[in-house]
């Protein structure tokens, strides 16, 4: 069951009162899609992941957390003129050099837009998340736990966002790796008959199809 509560909270950057639906409690019993995104009935608390004061605009996951340096950004002309308070929170995080954080933050800020059935936003946005995890590796942030899943995650990005020569570079860079743990691997070949079909709409873990009993991994040629 997902619970929400009302509650007022002061806004750490100008101090004024605004009320915020909080997430208190949720759960998933549904596979999550390609791109990690959770299945219901965590999904649809997508909208309460992230705040933003209808008085200066900051937009966080935690209003009343102050975050070291931030007022300054919040001001700014670039920040006020960013729409969406997902978009919003990754530039601020942007801004203060979380690349990772603010990659993720623009992949959920992509969903909100297949939400709203606006697609071209939705692109645009998960364009801005490979831009941001790649800054990140840049700066040795890492996104997920090891480069196994991010390339599978990078993969799914890009196909969905119809670019899909870099999904299928991506894919077959994924494939080629050692190690490539067997879920993994099953993701990418899923994804090389996705991209191959040039189809960007969702898809989830739960069409992965079961492995024969001892079958081996072959990489590609």
């Amino acid at each position: 069951m997902t619970t929400l509560d009302n509650k007022t909270t002061c806004c750490a950057v100008c101090r004024e009162f605004s009320e915020q639906a909080i997430l208190g409690s949720s759960y998933t019993h549904e596979p999550p899609d390609l791109d990690t995104r959770p299945g219901e009935m965590l999904r649809a608390t997508l909208p309460y992941w992230i705040h933003e004061c209808p008085h200066c605009g900051y937009a966080a996951p935690d209003l009343e957390e102050r975050i070291t340096d931030v007022e300054d950004i919040v001001r700014s002309e670039p920040y006020q003129n960013t729409e969406g308070r997902f978009l919003r929170h990754s530039f601020l995080l942007r801004q203060l050099g979380h690349f990772a954080e603010a990659g993720w933050t623009a992949l959920h800020a992509a969903w909100l837009a297949d939400d709203d059935g606006n697609h071209s936003l939705a692109q645009s946005n998960r364009r801005l998340a490979i831009t941001l995890f790649k800054e990140g590796k840049s700066a040795r942030q890492n996104f997920m736990n090891d480069p196994h899943e991010e390339f599978a995650l990078v993969t799914d990005i890009c196909r969905r966002a119809s670019d899909f020569d870099e999904a299928l570079s991506t894919c077959r860079a994924g494939l080629q790796g050692d190690g490539v743990p067997p879920l993994i691997e099953d993701i990418l070949r899923l994804e090389l008959t996705l991209i191959q079909n040039r189809d960007a709409s969702r898809h989830t873990l739960a069409e992965i199809p079961e492995r024969p009993e001892g079958a081996q991994r072959v990489t590609l040629d």
